[in-house]
């Protein structure tokens, strides 16, 4: 580090560039005058810009390109740096990290504009679990980490940046409580999920109670889309009792609530189900909640799609028709419905046997 001595007006400035064949230091130095009318801060400020600059010349550092993009920093790392120095397991996670989650929010931003106290504010703003959170900044901190080296930058900000803690707030709360709704959802309907996160307020008839199952949602080249379902089958209606009724005016109600607090930074608010800043609820995000809740229980091999087939065997072992379960699947053929369930139909058949001996011996 330049050391910078004032007289005066001027500020001496010494670097210090290497040692001689004797040991002796070898120094180089020049001034600086601030101009007239700067304050006293001010013309410090200068002098140690001044410095800096002095001392990068030196020792031949190249110039400074604070100007960059954090994704030019981040090209550079993932194409220099990273294939060459980290395990092939981990440059595969960090880029789908970073395509995922990183890019999105960063990736626009110039590097000398991404201060400590604004990547602190972005980290706090992930809606994602802070273990998490703490990966993703692992890699902007690697990123960083080599600007410095390469002279693209003055230095990292990842300096005392504050990442949020693991902790339960009443939005978390309010949060678990949507995801609760979701899986009511799923296994009162028997929809797979792609087609649950998908429902529009549009597709809810609360007058005839019935729900239209026209969308999908999928994640599509780095984005969710809403889709039209595979086959013609899929696009179906299904009945909604009282109890499937007041869940869905439970999730509206929230979803008034959310529209009142994020205002016009509601993305999406004709989706039933949403992210906690108003986005495409995202299916992992889903799944991983499922994982946690059921975590240490006897339902912790449960998955969603497991809700599905739920549905299913509960109706076929509550004597209803194999057609209408199938259509009530979205299945476009009744065989498809009998290989997926031949051990609840075999039930089925025992079943019916039994209450034909019953009928005749009357």
């Amino acid at each position: 580090m330049a050391n910078i001595t004032k007289h005066g007006n001027t500020f001496h400035i010494r670097v210090f560039v290497g040692t001689d064949m004797n040991g002796k230091k070898l120094m180089k130095s020049t001034t600086f005058t601030p101009p007239d009318g700067v304050t006293p801060k001010k013309a410090e400020k200068l002098a140690q810009k001044y410095a800096f600059e002095f001392e990068r010349h030196c020792k031949g550092y190249s110039q400074l390109n604070e100007n960059m993009r954090f994704s030019e920093l981040a090209d550079w790392y993932f194409t220099n740096y990273a294939p060459h120095e980290l395990k092939e397991s981990t440059v595969y996670t960090y880029k789908g990290q970073y395509k995922n989650h990183i890019e999105p929010v960063l990736d626009n931003m110039k590097v000398k504009d991404i201060t400590t106290p604004k990547l602190t504010q972005i980290m706090q703003s992930f809606d994602l679990n802070p273990t998490t959170v703490r990966k993703l900044y692992v890699i902007v901190q690697s990123i960083f980490h080599h600007g410095p080296e390469q002279g693209f930058i003055r230095e990292s900000p990842c300096h005392n940046v504050i990442l949020p803690k693991r902790k339960k707030s009443r939005k978390n709360k309010a949060f678990d409580e949507d995801f609760k709704r979701i899986i009511k959802v799923l296994l009162y309907t028997s929809m797979r999920s792609g087609k649950c996160l998908g429902l529009v307020w549009n597709d809810i008839d609360f007058e005839n109670n019935t729900i239209s199952v026209n969308h999908t949602l999928t994640y599509i080249g780095g984005k969710h889309e809403l889709i039209d379902p595979k086959t013609e089958s899929s696009i179906r209606i299904i009945g909604m009792g009282q109890e499937l009724s007041k869940i869905l005016l439970e999730q509206k109600a929230y979803i008034e609530k959310l529209k009142t607090i994020l205002g016009d930074d509601f993305a999406h608010p004709e989706m039933v189900f949403v992210s906690a800043l108003g986005n495409y609820r995202d299916r992992n995000s889903v799944y991983h909640s499922l994982k946690r809740f059921t975590k240490g229980t006897e339902f912790e091999d449960m998955t969603l799609h497991q809700l599905r087939h739920c549905n299913a065997t509960m109706l076929l072992n509550s004597g209803i028709g194999l057609k209408i379960v199938s259509e009530h699947l979205g299945h476009c053929d009744l065989s498809i419905t009998a290989d997926i369930y031949p051990d609840v139909l075999l039930k089925t058949k025992v079943r019916t046997a039994k209450q034909i001996e019953l009928c005749l011996a009357e």
